[in-house]
């Protein structure tokens, strides 16, 4: 379970933050990529259709030029049968503007062209047409203005697709976190859901088909891993529950023999022996029955887990234990508690882990190192922390020891146990909406942080 105060952060998981890698930034940039490339595409058609559109203009106002100036000049031959003078005449009456004309004779000398400009050089088109009687024509004019104005069409496509770009680029993310939005609603109840708690159901009615599909899967998958940790958590809890019974009967009739003052040394040694283990495999049983309680989903459910429980009281009585209990190592120990520290739980489970915190520490520390225990509020929340000057927990052990029956080389080769202190309380813990944390300690052992949501009052 991730941290309460982590706040909600779109679409994340357990605070990764948002990469190039990510589906939403890949959907945003294809939304990106599509849109400038129909912005290019546009943007490249309609020049081509312009350039186009200019040049079958320039082509018909040259040859609607052309032939303005062929007709008048056989219309003016008909009075003047030299070529020149009728060419003079016509230039006079009818010259087009925009377009340089260029009479030439029979032999293809040029005899005239329009008076008062300069012929185009570079970057012109050109249209001939033959005069009736001998001769042609040449309309001429430069390209200059259709570059010019596919330049200008150009520039003022520029200049709108740069804020298209923009709002695009903006509302490509927006749409594409709108997509996802399903895949982030899976990803939070996921995120929120304990992993020994009962699973629920991730599809929604309002999904897409596609969506619709991965969740049903997921809902299938979890339904089957639900179905197996239900039946591990009711055998585990048949078996012990069977167990106690039989252990405790003969944890009772081996107490009886041993005070029978008649039995002999040796045979008294051997029950001794038997009496330890099967005290020892009693705990076993409690501490069993325990992780079935604290890992119980339906406990929360039946408010057992609901209710005003002040930890500064729960570690002052578990202060008083220990020290009736390790009567040399009072000096050792030293509390510090707030005077209320109210949290919503289950007194016993939670005196239980918190128990389990403070035997560890005795257990893996000598007479004479330190062990320091602290509980406050912060951060809406209630806090134990217990650390020592022992040993410590390895850096790569530090996530095992919560696991089952893990137990470090260390604590194999001194320390009896059966490694499920720690994954009790980490139960407990979770169970209740918090969890526990490892670390080192400035006093050179390990430090564990337990911290539960703080009670607020329905009131």
């Amino acid at each position: 379970m991730r941290d309460p105060d982590d706040s909600r952060r779109g679409l994340r998981l357990r605070g990764h933050p948002l990469t190039p890698h990510s589906l939403e930034q890949r959907l945003a940039r294809i939304q990106q990529l599509l849109a400038l490339g129909l912005i290019l595409l546009f943007a490249g058609f309609s020049i081509w259709i312009s350039g186009r559109t200019l040049e079958r203009q320039e082509s018909t106002f040259l040859l609607d030029s052309a032939t303005q100036m062929a007709r008048s000049i056989t219309v003016e031959r008909r009075d003047t049968p030299d070529l020149s003078s009728a060419a003079e005449a016509a230039l006079e009456e009818d010259a087009p503007i925009g377009a340089y004309i260029r009479v030439f004779d029979a032999t293809g000398a040029e005899i005239l062209s329009t008076p008062g400009q300069g012929a185009p050089h570079e970057h012109r088109r050109e249209i001939r047409l033959p005069l009736e009687g001998g001769g042609s024509i040449l309309a001429s004019m430069s390209d200059e203005p259709r570059r010019r104005a596919v330049f200008a069409l150009i520039l003022a496509l520029a200049i709108t697709a740069l804020p298209l770009l923009l709002v695009v680029s903006a509302s490509s993310r927006v749409i594409a976190r709108r997509a996802l939005r399903p895949l982030s609603r899976i990803a939070s109840q996921a995120e929120n859901t304990s992993w020994d708690g009962e699973v629920r159901r991730f599809s929604s009615d309002a999904d897409p088909q596609e969506i619709s599909v991965l969740a049903g899967s997921f809902d299938r998958l979890l339904q089957r891993l639900n179905e197996i940790l239900r039946a591990e958590r009711n055998f585990t809890q048949d078996a012990a529950h069977e167990l106690r019974t039989p252990l405790t009967v003969l944890c009772g009739e081996i107490e009886y023999a041993v005070q029978d003052p008649s039995i002999p040394p040796h045979i008294r040694d051997g029950l001794d022996r038997a009496l330890q283990q099967a005290r020892a495999m009693s705990d076993l049983v409690e501490a069993l029955l325990l992780l079935l309680r604290g890992s119980d989903p339906e406990s929360s459910a039946r408010g057992e887990l609901g209710q005003p429980v002040n930890l500064s009281d729960l570690v002052r009585d578990l202060d008083r234990e220990f020290r009736e209990a390790e009567r040399k190592r009072a000096e050792d120990f030293a509390v510090a508690a707030e005077d209320e520290v109210l949290v919503r739980g289950h007194a016993t489970l939670l005196a239980s882990a918190i128990r389990n915190l403070l035997s560890n520490a005795f257990k893996f520390t000598a007479p004479g190192q330190s062990i320091r225990v602290r509980v406050f509020n912060g951060a809406g929340r209630g806090t134990v922390v217990v650390e020592d000057a022992g040993p410590g927990i390895a850096s790569a052990d530090r996530e095992r020891v919560f696991d089952p029956f893990f137990r470090s080389a260390e604590a194999r080769a001194g320390h009896e146990g059966f490694g499920l202190g720690l994954p009790i309380l980490r139960r407990v813990a979770r169970a209740h909406g918090g969890d526990v944390l490892v670390s080192s300690s400035a006093l050179g052992g390990a430090r564990f942080e337990l911290f539960i949501p703080t009670w607020l009052s329905p009131s």
